[in-house]
């Protein structure tokens, strides 16, 4: 049974269920019958005849009929047979209220697996345990115990709320109610014992009716389903505006791998709603603030915005947040401007941003005409309004009714900011959008830009849908820097001309077969940074440097008592950066590459960024120029640029062979990677590899 169908239920059983509406037993009864729900509802309480004057069941084998769905407010003890009891009747999904699992940890978490296992044996679904609830309002089936729907009497809307926390989904229920924003579900995943908030947005975004999904997670789990999910609403113009919170470090797989330290959980998230369209906010408050700009069907064509204000003040607010905030404050055309000044008072400037001063007091029919003119002028992608003060005088009525007009008529977002309630309302009730300073207002329409940019790259280069997770092998093991350089030559990656040297006769031969200048390195997979040993010797030109450095080294490497691997002679190479290029399996995201400025400093400088694998050459070349350092790769003082595309085309061979592996390899350090200026390739001077194996 599809998970879209199970949040329409037809008939809904309450276990534990309570006389009173103020007991969670109680509540999705009273909210049921108060909102509209027309299935059958059956209280089950076996020390109760009648429960809110509906008759009441023993048990739930009791029952008339088959019940869609279960709900358990029951005790912990107890929900194991509410589980059994609910696949006896047939259910097919159970919300369980009940705490007292997983939260609180290993023999809880143990308990839930077993909750798991026994309903997945008996093909029934699970909403939690310790959830609040699930609700449908299009079908009035409120399985939701939260007193928030009390106090913000539902309403179906294009919103589909969807949270980790039972107390999180209210909160944005209760904001966008307050917003006079209709909403749909409203789904509380809690413990995700079986299913999850992905698996949810997955499903509501098959909802044609649906216009905006919003996301509060704390973990992340089925990374695959959110990206799919992505995908289906991308193609479907549904954007997800998403919370994550726990910004917190990630679990490493070893501390000598570069890219497993410094990928902390939250640049992993931001790598993957980056990759898959998702737009990351930063609390409940701004999931609200942005739902009705998201949620309307305006969407901008560019990053050209037009600012009209009664107040100076306002548009100098509005054009520094419109520059902060990437967007273009686009200047008139002759013709806009002769336009323009056949409607606007003599003295009001007819130029961006506009300041209206004091005319629409005398003259509110201009206030229309203007927006009329922008549209036909066609310069404006977005517009800005701001109304800092109203009172006596403004038409807030008029004004709201012609904006609604312009944005049905035109296509264009536009966004309002005030300061008073009551002109707030005026707009919401056009369904304008409505912010409390220029600057949310802008970031709103950037947000906005934003997104359709992201939607656009997708639908015509899309990436590809996050894989499964891969197991981690404990048996991994540390290749030696000639294995590692082999097996990264083997991906198709760009290393550095070497030769293994294990005795005077081979270092010889390589002296013979390569131009120098050369790098000498002492060869063991027991030691991390070569250099504090002594290890590494830059420009060597002749025979003799070469054999007394492996003299040397092996005579160091006997008096560490590490394992000898012997001399790598290398190309020793010069360009105008260092890169560090790494790779590693996550237990959430699976494949993640990294790249950042390199050098010993990488983990002090921190300039990275981390793709999921998979990812295109398009969303690796947008990596490498978020970098802080990306504005130095192009052309400086008659120096040429950079070829990026050569590095994006290392990068997606790397995240490549990381998906190729299958888990045999677990980490890639490449580091440094000697990047030079014109069409030139870069190079890898220096790898470890972890792992399993190396994959054909």
């Amino acid at each position: 049974m599809m998970l879209l169908d199970i949040l329409a239920p037809r008939s809904v059983a309450i276990l534990g269920a309570s006389d009173s509406p103020i007991k969670a037993g109680g509540r999705p009864i009273d909210y049921m019958r108060r909102f509209g729900f027309k299935g059958d509802i059956y209280p089950v309480n076996p020390h109760r005849r009648q429960i809110q004057g509906m008759p009441s069941y023993r048990q739930l084998t009791d029952l008339p009929a088959q019940p869609d769905i279960v709900i358990v407010s029951v005790a912990s003890q107890d929900v194991v047979q509410a589980i059994d009891d609910s696949i006896a009747v047939g259910a097919r999904a159970a919300v369980i209220y009940s705490s007292g699992f997983a939260e609180l940890g290993a023999a809880g978490q143990k308990q839930q697996q077993e909750l798991v296992e026994r309903a997945r044996a008996g093909g029934l679904r699970l909403f939690g345990p310790n959830t609040q609830g699930i609700a449908n309002f299009r079908d009035g089936a409120v399985l939701h115990f939260s007193t928030m729907i009390n106090e913000n009497p539902p309403s179906d809307g294009p919103v589909a709320i969807v949270s980790q926390s039972g107390a999180g989904s209210a909160i944005i229920y209760g904001g966008l109610r307050r917003a006079g924003i209709g909403v749909r579900y409203m789904v509380a995943t809690g413990n995700e014992a079986d299913i999850s908030a992905a698996e949810v947005v997955r499903a509501v975004v098959e909802d044609e009716s649906i216009r905006a999904v919003l996301l509060y997670i704390e973990a992340m789990r089925n990374a695959d389903a959110l990206a799919e999910a992505a995908c289906i609403a991308h193609a479907r113009d549904i954007p997800i505006l998403a919370v994550k919170a726990g910004r917190t470090r990630a679990g490493q797989l070893t501390a000598s791998s570069h890219t497993g330290s410094l990928a902390g959980e939250d640049a992993l998230t931001d790598a993957f709603f980056r990759q898959h369209g998702i737009v990351r906010l930063a609390d409940f408050h701004e999931l609200i603030e942005y739902s009705a700009l998201f949620s309307s069907p305006y969407r901008p064509k560019g990053r050209k915005v037009v600012s009209i204000s009664n107040s100076g003040a306002t548009c100098v607010l509005a054009a520094d947040a419109a520059e902060d905030h990437g967007l273009s404050l686009c200047e008139f055309s002759p013709s806009t401007i002769s336009a323009l000044k056949q409607v606007l008072p003599s003295y009001v400037t007819a130029r961006n941003p506009i300041d209206m001063t004091t005319a629409l007091l005398g003259q509110p029919e201009i206030y229309g005409k203007t927006l009329e003119t922008l549209a036909q002028q066609q310069q404006a992608d977005m517009i800005h309004i701001g109304f800092p003060i109203g009172g006596e005088g403004y038409d807030f009525s008029d004004f709201s009714v012609q904006t609604g007009s312009f944005m049905e008529h035109s296509g264009i977002p536009v966004t309002v900011s005030t300061n008073q309630d009551w002109v707030s309302n005026t707009f919401r009730v056009q369904n304008v959008p409505v912010f409390g300073s220029e600057r949310s207002a802008m970031r709103g329409l950037a947000l906005l830009e934003n997104y359709v940019e992201m939607r656009d790259a997708l639908r015509k280069e899309p990436g590809g849908i996050a894989p499964k997770k891969q197991n981690i092998s404990a048996a991994a093991i540390t290749l030696d820097e000639p294995s590692s350089l082999a097996a990264l030559a083997a991906a198709h990656l760009p290393v550095v001309q070497h030769i293994l040297c294990r005795s005077e006769a081979d270092v010889r031969n390589a002296i013979a077969q390569m131009e120098g200048p050369l790098v000498a390195k002492g060869v063991s997979k027991n030691l991390a940074h070569k250099s504090e040993h002594k290890l590494v010797r830059l420009g060597i030109h002749t025979e003799s440097e070469a054999i007394r450095a492996f003299n040397d080294f092996m005579a160091i490497l006997n008096q560490l008592s590490v394992e000898n691997g012997g001399m790598l002679l290398a190309r020793q190479h010069h360009g105008d950066f260092e890169l560090a290029i790494g790779a590693h399996l996550d237990p959430d995201y699976g494949p993640i590459v990294m790249v950042g400025q390199g050098g010993v400093l990488v983990e002090v400088l921190k300039d990275v960024q981390f793709l999921i694998a998979p990812f295109t050459e398009r969303q690796a070349y947008d990596a490498l120029l978020r970098l802080r350092i990306a504005p130095a790769f192009g052309e400086v003082r008659g120096m040429p640029a950079v070829n990026l595309h050569r590095i994006t085309a290392m990068l997606t061979s790397l995240g490549d062979w990381m998906m190729h592996a299958q888990g045999a390899i677990c980490s890639v350090d490449a580091n440094p990677v000697i990047v030079a200026r014109g069409d030139i390739d870069p190079v890898i001077v220096d790898a470890v590899v972890m792992g399993t194996g190396v994959p054909a």
